[in-house]
């Protein structure tokens, strides 16, 4: 190995770790982060599951408080509901997002209905949208939080965790049946397969 591939190496290092602790952690309020610029060329060919999700409707984006996400929540009443809380400047959030999509459409049938909230600032709702759009994501409701991604956020819309990725499942009384949030002491985290297994479950009932 020449000089110049160890040095190649020894760059790339801290970068494979910081994703994986990223990964593993998840990303707190957005004063704590830098913001992850969003890469919309890269991430604007979906999936063709997830181009049936949402395919030819447009993404819009209702800014909400705590009082403005529950009124969303009601409107629902009926089906079981998949809430993401997510942030393009999370990469764990932004890799999991397709999943929810994807188990939005597969289940639609079924009564699931999927909510993403957006923990962005507001003032980047055109930015949220686009990348949004690339996602297919115009056949869910899509809200973005009036705080940004302030504590106030982790705060007003209960995030036990106080990082995100964070879901929450309702049931079709409109009850909140379950949560899976990132456990910063724990080796085991929720995998996506178990919020899966969850919304089936209440969608059976």
């Amino acid at each position: 190995m020449n000089n110049r591939d160890r040095v190649g190496r020894a760059r790339q290092a801290p970068v494979v770790v910081a994703i994986a602790s990223a990964l593993l952690a998840g990303c707190g309020p957005k004063a704590t982060h830098e913001q992850a610029p969003a890469k919309p060329q890269a991430e604007a060919t979906p999936s063709p599951s997830q181009g049936r999700a949402g395919e030819g409707r447009s993404v819009a984006l209702l800014p909400v408080d705590r009082a403005g996400y529950d009124a969303a929540i009601t409107k629902l009443h009926g089906k079981v509901v998949l809430v993401d809380f997510w942030a393009t400047w999370c990469l764990p959030c932004v890799e999991q997002l397709p999943h929810t999509l994807e188990l939005g459409q597969r289940f639609a049938d079924r009564g699931l209905a999927v909510v993403t909230v957006s923990c962005d600032e507001p003032a980047e709702a055109d930015r949220v949208t686009q990348f949004l759009n690339s996602k297919q994501a115009g056949g869910v409701t899509n809200l973005i939080s009036q705080f940004g991604g302030s504590p106030r956020t982790m705060e007003e819309f209960e995030i036990a965790s106080g990082a995100v990725p964070f879901y929450k499942l309702y049931d079709r009384t409109g009850k909140l049946r379950q949560t899976f949030g990132i456990r910063p002491t724990s080796k085991e985290q929720f995998t996506p397969a178990e919020i899966e297994a969850a919304a089936k479950q209440l969608l059976a009932e």
